[in-house]
């Protein structure tokens, strides 16, 4: 646990309402929420972004609404000498992050954009690879949509310690199971891609650099009337494109970050309900109504605790696997914005340029 002397009971409240209340809430507002001075809340958030406990706010989009498709590819490295090119992550504007990895396959896990007219474009890069004898196998995880889970703050006490103790968990799990109740409603909804133009993509652009801009500064951006920015804002949350914003607390100094790739044909909302009953945040990734990915970052402390607690769902799957990241490295979000051709209006992801790249690399190998 980080040092408990700066997170007190004052610095949980403003901690739990501005994952309440989100990006818009101005200064002013949060400190008549919490009776808290102005300049002693403007002091303690300082204090608690410079010890990482805040991170900025960043909003979750869905650009798959709008024709921009995600994978989340696990790479399995070749075991001949062969290394890997690095480059291969960084040459291209589709990759959004990608980490090293070790778990059923070691190597690399990354998100990898594809435009949902060429569903395949990111299997050729890969069998690229492939042959070069570069990966000796690779998986892909297709995100067709995924929420958010936050934090229970229930489980921090009035100083701010984390009190959690996983046979609470156990116990948990062994009741679900035995009940075959479930608490979690899972479905896939049929939804087809929106109409959209420059001026949606723009708009995500400027949500993803600044979570707190402005209708009028998006106003002045997108040379729009304040009420068309304000539509257009209102369509894409009522579309789900724009799904809301991620949690900003990150308690723990020490974390690792587990993906967990689960299928089942009759088991998921079952396993979804023991995974909720989790306190920490999860991102929960969603391919089919038998396939989804979980995204859990954990304290170092608690690892044995979680492995111990999936040992006792792993028999509710047809397939179970984890990979650990570490090393992550994260581009700009708005990166991905840059791959939409206005003039052609459609998203370029793999250009012919990284094509001939990987290519000319590939043949000096």
């Amino acid at each position: 646990m980080r040092s408990r002397a700066s997170f007190d009971n004052k610095a949980l409240k403003i901690v739990r309402a501005l994952d309440k209340y989100g990006p818009k809430v101005t200064m002013k507002e949060l400190s008549e929420i919490l009776k808290i001075p102005p300049r002693t809340l403007r002091y303690r958030l300082s204090g608690l972004r410079a010890q990482e406990y805040l991170q900025p706010f960043r909003f979750s989009t869905r650009e798959k609404r709008i024709g921009l498709g995600e994978n989340i590819v696990v790479l399995d490295l070749s075991s001949n000498g062969k290394s890997f090119p690095i480059e291969f992550f960084e040459k291209t504007q589709a990759v959004g992050w990608y980490s090293s990895t070790y778990g059923k396959m070691n190597g690399f896990l990354a998100n990898i954009l594809y435009p949902l007219e060429s569903p395949t474009s990111n299997v050729k890069v890969l069998e690229l690879l492939k042959d070069a004898e570069l990966i000796s196998d690779y998986m892909i995880f297709d995100l067709f949509t995924y929420t958010t889970k936050g934090w229970d703050f229930s489980r921090f006490s009035s100083n701010g310690i984390w009190t959690w103790n996983w046979q609470e968990w156990y116990k948990q799990i062994d009741s679900i199971i035995d009940s075959g109740k479930t608490d979690v409603v899972f479905e896939i909804k049929d939804e087809n891609q929106i109409p959209f133009d420059s001026k949606d993509v723009l708009l995500l652009k400027m949500l993803h650099e600044n979570a707190n801009v402005t209708q009028k500064q998006m106003s002045l951006k997108l040379d729009l009337p304040i009420s068309q920015v304000r539509r257009r804002f209102q369509r894409l949350q009522e579309l789900d494109v724009i799904k809301g914003y991620k949690p900003i607390f990150t308690p723990f100094r020490d974390t690792l970050t587990l993906m967990c790739f689960i299928e089942s044909l009759d088991s998921i909302a079952q396993i979804l309900t023991c995974m909720y009953k989790l306190p920490y945040t999860l991102d929960v990734y969603v391919e089919s109504t038998n396939r989804i990915g979980i995204r859990i970052r954990l304290s170092t402390t608690d690892i044995v605790g979680f492995f111990r607690g999936l040992d006792r769902i792993r028999h509710l799957a047809d397939s179970l696997s984890v990979q650990i990241l570490h090393n992550a490295v994260s581009f700009e979000s708005l990166r991905l914005y840059d791959l939409y051709n206005a003039t052609e209006s459609k998203w370029i992801t793999h250009s012919h340029e990284y094509f001939r790249w990987l290519e000319d690399w590939l043949d000096t190998r």
